[in-house]
Formats: C-alpha cells, sequence, structure tokens
C-alpha cells in the first residue's frame, strides 16, 4: 500500500507540474509574443520551422545522398569493379533495381580505371578529360570530401536539368575505383518545396554560395535570379551567405520580411525560410489556440507512458528480489517466505506438503576440471530439468550453490520420493558433456514431510540431513527424513 501511495503521488505530482508549466507557459509565451512580435518569430518559430524543413529534407530531398552512399559500400560494386568490370550485364540489373527500389530520376557508375559510364540502361560512353563535359567525373575522383552535389542537365532524359548526387567509390585500402550517383528532378524538388510551403505557410528556398537561388517553388527563379538582386535581400545577402545560420529582417515593397537562414553541409546550400510579419500574428494566435487543445493530449500521453514505465520497472525490481538470476528460479527469500506460508496453511487446515532438497553429486571437480563457465551450464541444466519433471504446483527455488529445494503443495513423503526419482533420472540420463558421454551428472535427495509442531527451521534442517545421509550412502539416491 504504501508503494502504491508513493506511485500515485509521484505520476500527481508529475502531471501538476506538467500541466502548471503547460499552462503557465503557453499564456506568458502569447502575452510576451503580442509586445515583442519580431523577436518571438525570428528566435522561435522561424528557427523551429527550419529544423522541421530541415527534418523533411533529410527524409526526402536528402534521401540520394544515403542512397549514394550505400551504392559506394555496396560490396557488389566493389567486388565487380575488382573483378574487372565482367558482365556490364550485371551492373546495368543492379543500376535498374537502385532506379526502382528508390524511385530516383536516374542511377549510374562511372569505373575509375576504364573511365566508362554505366547507366540503368546499359553501359555508356567512355568519359574523357578532355571533354568539359566530363569534367563533374574527374573533380569528383579528385575531391576530399565523400560526395559532391550538382545541378545540371540529364543527357539521358531529354537534357531536363537534374540534381546529381555523386559519390566517390573507394577500396579497402582507401584508393579512387570509381562514382556512384543517383538524380533528382529538379521538378519535383520544385514540387517539394511547394508542398513544404503548404505544410509550413512559410516561403522555403535554397540558395548557393554566390547566391543564386538553386531551388524555389517557381520554376523560372531557379538558375537566374540572384538574392544580390532582391530589393531589400540585396543588403544583407553578404552577412546572410558569410554565417551558417541566422535571423534577419528586411523590408521590400513596404513588407518586412522576417528571415531565418540554415546552411545545409550534405548540400552545400543555404536554406532560407522568410515569414511576412502581417502573417505573422495571426498565425500566432492559431498556434495558441492550436497549442490549447494538443497540450492536454500530450500530458495525457506523457503520464500514461511514465505510470506504464513506472510499473515495468516497479514489476522488475520485484522480479529481481526474488529470482535467482543465474537459473531463472526463484531465490531463497522467496523460499523463506513461501514455506512460512505453507506451514501455516498446514496448521489451518491440515493438507500435506514435503519439501525436497537436492545437492548436485560431485560437482566440485566439475568446476576444477572444467572451469566455472561449464559448472554454471549444468548448474542452470539442472534446474531446467527440475522444472520439466516438476508439477506447476510446486515451488521450485536455488537454495545456493549446487543445492535446490522444492516445495510440493499436497504432497506426502511417498509422493515427494517418486518425484524425487523421475528428476534423478531425468538428471543422470542427461548428456552434460557431449564430448565425454561416460560423464555423468547425478544428484542426492533429502525429503521430509511436514509434521505437527514443525517450523521453518525444523523441516529446512530434517530435509537437510536427509540429503547428507544420502550423499554417505554413496550419492544418486533419496533419502526420506
Amino acid at each position: 500500500m504504501s508503494v502504491l501511495s508513493l506511485r500515485t503521488k509521484l505520476i500527481a505530482l508529475v502531471t501538476l507540474i506538467l500541466v502548471a508549466g503547460f499552462v503557465a507557459t503557453n499564456v506568458l509565451n502569447y502575452e510576451v509574443s503580442k509586445g515583442a512580435l519580431r523577436t518571438t518569430i525570428l528566435e522561435n518559430e522561424l528557427p523551429l520551422s527550419s529544423n522541421n524543413v530541415y527534418s523533411a529534407i533529410q527524409a526526402d530531398l536528402l534521401r540520394p545522398i544515403f542512397i549514394s552512399s550505400m551504392m559506394a559500400n555496396d560490396t557488389f560494386v566493389h567486388e565487380w569493379v575488382l573483378d574487372g568490370e565482367i558482365a556490364p550485364i550485371r551492373m546495368k540489373r543492379y543500376l535498374s533495381q537502385i532506379r526502382t527500389t528508390y524511385n530516383t530520376t536516374t542511377a549510374y557508375f562511372i569505373s575509375g580505371k576504364t573511365q566508362r559510364y554505366y547507366h540503368y540502361e546499359g553501359a555508356g560512353q567512355i568519359l574523357s578529360e578532355s571533354n568539359p563535359d566530363d569534367s563533374w567525373f574527374f573533380a569528383a575522383r579528385d575531391m576530399k570530401e565523400p560526395y559532391v552535389v550538382n545541378v545540371d542537365f540529364n543527357y539521358q532524359i531529354d537534357g531536363n536539368i537534374t540534381i546529381f548526387i555523386n559519390y566517390r567509390v573507394t577500396d579497402e585500402n582507401g584508393d579512387f575505383i570509381g562514382v556512384t550517383g543517383v538524380g533528382l528532378g529538379l521538378k519535383s524538388v520544385s514540387d517539394l518545396v511547394k508542398t513544404y510551403q503548404e505544410e509550413f505557410r512559410r516561403n522555403v528556398y535554397f540558395v548557393d554560395d554566390a547566391g543564386l537561388i538553386q531551388v524555389h517553388a517557381e520554376a523560372d527563379v531557379v538558375g537566374s535570379r540572384n538574392i544580390h538582386d532582391i530589393d531589400g535581400l540585396d543588403a544583407i545577402a553578404a552577412d546572410v551567405l558569410s554565417h551558417d545560420r541566422g535571423s534577419y529582417s528586411y523590408i521590400t515593397q513596404d513588407e518586412r520580411i522576417l528571415l531565418t537562414t540554415r546552411f545545409i553541409p550534405e548540400l552545400k546550400w543555404h536554406l532560407f525560410i522568410e515569414l511576412p510579419e502581417s502573417e505573422a500574428l495571426k498565425m500566432m494566435k492559431r498556434g495558441f489556440i492550436r497549442n490549447l487543445l494538443i497540450g492536454p493530449m500530450v500530458i495525457l500521453i506523457t503520464i500514461l507512458l511514465i505510470a506504464y514505465t513506472i510499473n515495468i520497472f516497479q514489476r522488475r525490481l520485484e522480479d529481481m528480489a526474488i529470482t535467482d538470476k543465474l537459473t531463472g528460479l526463484y531465490n531463497r527469500e522467496h523460499f523463506d517466505l513461501s514455506l512460512t506460508q505453507a506451514i501455516k496453511r498446514y496448521k489451518r487446515d491440515g493438507r500435506p506438503f514435503s519439501l525436497l532438497m537436492l545437492d548436485i553429486d560431485h560437482f566440485k571437480p566439475i568446476n576444477d576440471e572444467l572451469g566455472h563457465l561449464a559448472g554454471d551450464d549444468v548448474i542452470r541444466r539442472t534446474a531446467d530439468i527440475i522444472r520439466a519433471q516438476a508439477r506447476e504446483s510446486d515451488l521450485i527455488c536455488r537454495w545456493g550453490g549446487e543445492e535446490f529445494i522444492i516445495l510440493a503443495s499436497d504432497c506426502t513423503a511417498t509422493d515427494a520420493q517418486r518425484l524425487s526419482d523421475a528428476i534423478r533420472e531425468a538428471l543422470r540420463s542427461a548428456r552434460f558433456f557431449p564430448t565425454m558421454p561416460d560423464r555423468t551428472v547425478t544428484g542426492s535427495v533429502g525429503v521430509c514431510e511436514v509434521r505437527p509442531g514443525d517450523d521453518e527451521v525444523v523441516m529446512i534442517g530434517r530435509a537437510d540431513q536427509a540429503m547428507y545421509a544420502a550423499k554417505e550412502k554413496g550419492r544418486d539416491r533419496t533419502v526420506i527424513a
């Protein structure tokens, strides 16, 4: 009852803290934000949107990078190249499978040795350092970074603009053996940005280090517009591009724009997220109401998870307190409590029960000759054998070392002897040492049935004396006290 009360108080306290913290934070945040809207948006909401968009990019736009990396480390690619690029049809099937499985625009591999371009539709031309169109491959070959992102024309699919991820492939010695790559159509990226804008209600686009817009929801802006030429943004463009992340504001066409930026090293582009200030307050109100609706559900789920976790750990602690770690049987502490209860029931209703104390014969030589790990294995398997022979109502405990004790309820000494004989027979028949078939494991068992006036010490003492008598009479036998 005290544990239950403590647990209830703990959950109630956590609930109170969560509710109070949620209410106070939301109300205070809303009141403060009304007077400091610009600061709140720049320092909180837009960076949060940046994190959300970046997470979405990692799941969608950066997926080709992970695919290229997987291809570059694929053992098939390494072995096929090192085997001399025999049977190009195998590489074609591999690239076709990559393209189909991961839904990319293209998939390819260029050999560092032969400089041949392998495509998902078959082997292509041999690249040349004298051809400007092939310079991207040789730049990738000589770079130190593991991959590079290129925006270029894909001549394999009607010259459409595509984002290519070129990943260097090296052998186990670090020597260059080729380049793997996949492509993502720029139109798909533009559609992705539109999705982000609808989801996050922000103006989202990507800019390279020179300020040129590389990805935008409006396709005609891509590659043709530079932030240095945008009214208002041109004044802060150099500062923006010189930092990995930051929060800014600028005025264009009498509208203040709040801006947060974040450099994405995987793409080597800057992510721009913009929000007109006039929209901010309206969105903040909706966010405040939404938080009030979602917060209680989150708190409820959190409390349920806390309660569930506490219950799990409490059950685990209870199990650890009564369970022997090596065998999974109950331990001596649990047996003492169970024996006390059994004696009380006997005094109340007179129903018999018996104790069986088993000791593994010649256990010390096993430890000395085969090692303690072998000894532990014998103890574990002996526990399994006892468990298999005993009834479901029998309480089996590891008494200590190589000794076990069984509390057999509703069992006379005669019945307990039959159980003991079954356990000893199963123990003797088991193959504990496959490499030493002649070596067996046996056990000596002492049995005692409860008698009027018995207490815990007396019963255990009689069972223990009977077990030692079994050992003195030659072991592998049962003696009834």
